[in-house]
């Protein structure tokens, strides 16, 4: 009996072997971007993936920042759904960053590790910064976050990052949380099964080759709206952009659920009166069937604002778009490129324009 067990561990790891060396053959991305290594003060090792301009036309470089349980890869996607690539050929230096946690990103030793929200807004976002702007030769950056990327600079921009943000675009980024019953849930459950400080959303690799063919969870429509991504997106998306979800992130995002608050774990800190006070340039980004960012949170967001200059953009059908945008689907559907880059692009063109001429009149 325990010969027979023995044969079928071994042909499951034999399956799950094959499985995760044909998806990473497979659905290999092509390699644009230079990885720069850099190390925070609390010891570990984040990473910015640099897209030179193809025809350098601003000092000011543009960080993109993944979301929660992604990495680099959902802004260095598959052409054309590649952000960063559509950006440097308008002629903007970019650096595409995975936080503690996401990509190739690496800790100080062995763990177990675990780290919050607030890790990356302490520590990962002022270190990603400093070395963009040493890399680049600049003071300032502009930064481009999808979801949980744009929240961290939401949080770090009155904080950490004080002055060193010089235009600010946030793509799906709920300041306020009010999600589908399933949603809070699952987060739970997650932190539960996070043992090892993380859950590991990267074993999702190994339904690639199914992603696209059969009909997903019910979950995974909060995530994108499916329909917006055809079937071999589908396919690269989970072969490549997952990441693993930080207990303690876990754990402030309940908080954040439950409370109908945007704060640090240790409650101290409220980030949304931050909102106020911020100056920058700064459009905001939403999808008409974001599950996660709803249109109607999206302008309560954006009514917190007082930045003289402001912007809100929501893409839908009624918006004269081509489909509905949900989540992920505003960096990678079938026509973000033609819609929501351009869109980046001119905000951020017209803007970091007027920060060199002030910066030069300075």
């Amino acid at each position: 009996m325990r010969g027979v067990w023995l044969i079928i561990l071994l042909s499951v790891a034999l399956f799950v072997a094959l499985d995760v060396a044909f998806v990473s053959w497979w659905y290999a991305l092509e390699q644009g971007a230079q990885r720069v290594e850099v190390r925070t003060a609390d010891g570990w090792t984040v990473v910015a993936w640099h897209r030179p301009a193809v025809r350098r036309r601003f000092a000011l470089p543009v960080v993109l920042c993944h979301g929660l349980a992604n990495n680099h890869r959902i802004m260095e996607f598959r052409a054309p759904q590649n952000l960063a690539k559509f950006l440097s050929e308008a002629g903007f230096d970019c650096y595409s960053v995975d936080l503690r946690g996401a990509g190739t990103s690496s800790a100080p030793d062995e763990g177990p590790w675990d780290a919050s929200f607030d890790d990356h807004v302490k520590f990962d976002l002022p270190a990603l910064v400093d070395a963009v702007c040493k890399h680049s030769g600049a003071r300032q950056v502009a930064w481009v976050g999808h979801s949980m990327g744009g929240l961290v600079a939401l949080a770090a921009s009155s904080s950490t990052l004080k002055d060193r943000i010089a235009v600010l675009v946030t793509i799906g980024s709920p300041v306020f949380l009010s999600l589908p019953r399933a949603l809070p849930e699952f987060v739970r459950l997650a932190r539960l099964a996070a043992l090892w400080g993380q859950f590991d959303s990267t074993l999702l690799r190994l339904l690639a080759p199914f992603a696209g063919w059969t009909t997903p969870p019910s979950i995974a429509r909060t995530t994108a709206n499916l329909r917006n991504l055809d079937g071999v997106t589908q396919r690269f998306l989970v072969a490549n952009v997952f990441a693993p979800m930080w207990r303690g992130v876990l754990r402030q995002l309940e908080d954040w659920m439950r409370n109908g608050v945007f704060r640090s774990l240790d409650l101290k800190q409220d980030y949304r009166p931050g909102l106020a006070a911020l100056a920058v340039p700064t459009l905001v980004i939403g999808g008409t069937v974001d599950f996660l960012a709803p249109p109607d949170l999206m302008r309560t967001y954006f009514e917190l604002l007082t930045a003289p200059k402001r912007e809100l953009v929501l893409f839908g059908k009624s918006y004269g778009h081509s489909a509905e945008y949900g989540h992920g689907d505003l960096l990678v559907g079938k026509q973000a490129h033609v819609e929501v880059y351009p869109v980046i692009s001119r905000f951020l063109e017209s803007h970091l324009e007027e920060a060199l001429t002030s910066s030069k009149a300075a």
